[in-house]
């Protein structure tokens, strides 16, 4: 261990004993006001920023194998025969030390009063360890100062009412409920530096409202853990290593952010206070015109937290993309308005790095894709046209994590229909294909939206054909056979088929891909969703078929969920909907054969919809979206029961009838029978 100028190692084993109140050379440094230091050597606060820096380290990083503390020499005995014991040098003792807490009391009030000049403070670095605070502080950091408390050592402490003002009771991550073997096995890193003892720092001017800097950092660590699209909306590494900086620091996240991070997927008294104190903080901040890019990322991480938790999301939702298109982020260059008044697209500057490029690029994706999946099932027009987007589709997460540019020569637009058919394996993964599938949902949905008005105005591929040799006079034409529909037909069974032969599986390698998984599933809801206007299972209709066929292929894929070990809970909260839309197709055709007293079809639809009932309510353990979609397929289960009590059958009974029937369908409904229609893929 190192050893500073006029001073003597520290170590375990002999050490002198270190005097109360006592700092070793760094803390003093970093200007750390001890209330109770504990007189060891190396000291508790050296240790826990030399574990924290060892375990966030980057690859090739060199960092010391101890910490490095070093102290005063402190003569080992004193007797009173010695002359360091003389009333004397006990008064120069008091002195100086006396001198030295009137210092520290000074700088922190200065640093605690309004007027105070930041410039004049001494430069204070983050003792927050991630490599970029251990190197270095920035330059442009703006001084602050930290006060040291000790903090209690668990988690249920951190979160009590003198911390957080709220009951403890009521707040527990969802991540600890019936999911330790998850924190277990996803890395002891994250746990250790939140229930080890010790000292820690907090900044006087920590942001109000908000949790411990700890509880903080482990939800963020949480965050990106768990959360599907966390690595896409914030770049992980930057955003770690940001928290380690000053919080008036320009790059430290804003408090919306932070206060929406701790929201999604939370009990529901510390998520409703932080999601208020989010949706408070972010109107501030675009009211000021300031951080405006991570204002959108606050109202997306909103929408996230009210659609899990059913609440109504179409007005956040939109507002997201609202705050997105003044900030340019739904276009890029060339394209741009003609209009020589307006002669930039946005109001922020450009990005400085490509990583902040993309992350601008995913954030307005990602606010797209929850507009267009909450809308898909509603009869509300969506916030924002596709005619008004002309921007590049997202590049695959390793260009995004290693910040490597990719030019737009080579990527491809979302305004061209052939791109959603094609995809370059060097610039397409599973998170491209997510996003192209929603754009296959908001075809959807414009065409059902605005089919009569385009009709109306005399839109030739809006106008189906009329047939005047089968057709009487009085018949309303066939929607299918317009030139729309037959487009939008042929582009949803084509896109199934278009896949990559790597990304054809979203469960190769024993691995859950939740961006390709979804991604198969928003194929298929498309699919029932452009014909279920159109299906009639009173005579030969090939809608109902494909709606049958596309919700057998979604039950398929709850198959293949169902057996791995997967947490369904942590899936993209739009997987809930798919469920349900096919658990209600499977109603529809129940009620079908029950008309036509198919007795063997009532059965095997019945299994089909009871494990889709089932699987919604596995999910709504921790998603309350899956609770209602259950609650409502339950009612629709009741309405066929004719009296008799809903089934309680066992999970393996029910997953072995329903998969027994799913082998083999001799016909499905009625009208299946009648026609001789084969349903099956």
């Amino acid at each position: 261990m190192p050893k500073a100028p006029g001073s003597v190692g520290s170590g375990t084993g002999g050490a002198t004993v270190l005097k109360r109140n006592q700092a070793c050379h760094q803390c003093r440094r970093r200007k750390l006001v001890s209330l109770n230091f504990d007189a060891r050597r190396p000291c508790s606060t050296c240790v826990r920023s030399h574990k924290h820096a060892r375990d966030h380290a980057q690859p090739g990083a060199n960092l010391p194998e101890r910490p490095e503390c070093t102290f005063d020499e402190v003569a080992t005995t004193e007797t009173p025969s010695t002359p360091s014991d003389s009333p004397k040098n006990r008064f120069e003792r008091l002195e100086t030390r006396i001198k030295e807490l009137e210092a520290l009391l000074s700088q922190k009030e200065q640093a605690t009063s309004p007027d105070a000049n930041p410039s004049s403070s001494s430069t204070l670095s983050s003792i927050q360890n991630s490599p970029a605070s251990i190197q270095s502080v920035p330059s442009n950091s703006r001084p602050g100062s930290a006060s040291t408390m000790n903090f209690p050592s668990d988690l249920e402490s951190l979160l009590s009412p003198s911390n957080l003002d709220m009951n403890a009771q009521t707040v527990n991550p969802y991540f600890w409920n019936g999911n330790s073997h998850l924190i277990e096995g996803a890395s002891a890193r994250i746990d250790a530096p939140l229930l080890s003892s010790g000292m820690d720092v907090i900044w006087s001017h920590w942001p109000v409202n908000l949790p411990h800097p700890e509880l903080i950092r482990h939800l963020v660590d949480m965050f990106f853990l768990f959360h599907p699209h966390a690595s896409r909306l914030f770049h992980r590494a930057n955003f770690i290593a940001s928290l380690s900086y000053p919080p008036d620091h320009p790059d430290f996240p804003v408090a919306p952010v932070l206060h929406a991070i701790c929201a999604p997927d939370l009990p529901d008294t510390f998520a409703e206070q932080q999601a208020s104190h989010a949706k408070e903080t972010v109107e501030k901040y675009l009211n000021r015109g300031q951080h405006l890019v991570q204002c959108v990322q606050t109202y997306v991480l909103l929408t996230w937290y009210y659609w899990c938790h059913s609440k109504s999301l179409f007005t956040c939702s939109g507002q997201s993309l609202r705050v997105a298109i003044p900030l340019g982020l739904n276009i890029c260059p060339p394209f741009r308005s003609l209009l020589g008044s307006s002669p930039t697209m946005s109001i922020i500057s450009p990005p400085r790095t490509p990583i902040e490029d993309e992350i601008r690029r995913n954030t307005f994706w990602l606010a797209y894709a929850v507009d267009r999946q909450h809308g898909s099932g509603t009869g509300w027009a969506l916030s924002l046209d596709d005619d008004d987007i002309a921007q590049v589709f997202p590049v695959t997460m390793e260009q995004f994590e290693l910040g490597i540019p990719v030019n737009y020569n080579v990527r491809q637009w979302c305004h061209v229909r052939e791109a959603v058919l094609f995809h370059p394996p060097d610039i397409t993964d599973s998170f491209t294909l997510y996003i192209k599938s929603t754009m296959l949902l908001s075809f959807v949905k414009n065409f059902n939206h605005r089919y009569r008005i385009k009709s109306n105005l005399g839109d030739a591929r809006f106008l189906p054909a009329r047939n005047f040799a089968t057709q009487v006079y009085g018949d309303q034409p066939d929607i299918r056979s317009s030139p729309a529909f037959l487009e939008l037909d042929q582009l949803l069974m084509s896109f199934r088929s278009s896949f990559p032969s790597n990304l054809k599986d979203p469960f190769r390698n024993g691995q859950v891909d939740t961006h390709l998984y979804t991604t198969f599933l928003t194929a298929h809801v498309a699919m029932i969703l452009l014909h279920e206007p159109h299906a009639s299972l009173e005579r030969n209709c090939t809608s109902a078929a494909k709606m049958l066929e596309s919700a057998r292929a979604i039950l398929e894929l709850i198959y293949a969920m169902w057996s791995t070990n997967y947490d369904i809970g942590l899936l993209d909260y739009f997987c809930s909907f798919c469920w349900y839309l096919a658990g209600q197709c499977f109603g529809r055709f129940l009620r079908a054969a029950q008309e036509a007293a198919c007795v063997q079809q009532i059965d095997t639809l019945r299994a089909e919809l009871d494990f889709v009932r089932m699987a919604l309510s596995k999910m709504a353990e921790r998603v309350p979206l899956s609770y209602r979609y259950q609650r409502m397929l339950d009612a629709v289960h009741l309405s066929f029961a004719d009296g008799r009590p809903v089934s309680t059958v066992s999970d393996q009974q029910l997953l072995a009838n329903v998969s027994q029937a799913s082998v083999n369908h001799p016909d499905v409904a009625y009208f299946l029978k009648i026609n001789n229609i084969n349903p099956q893929p």
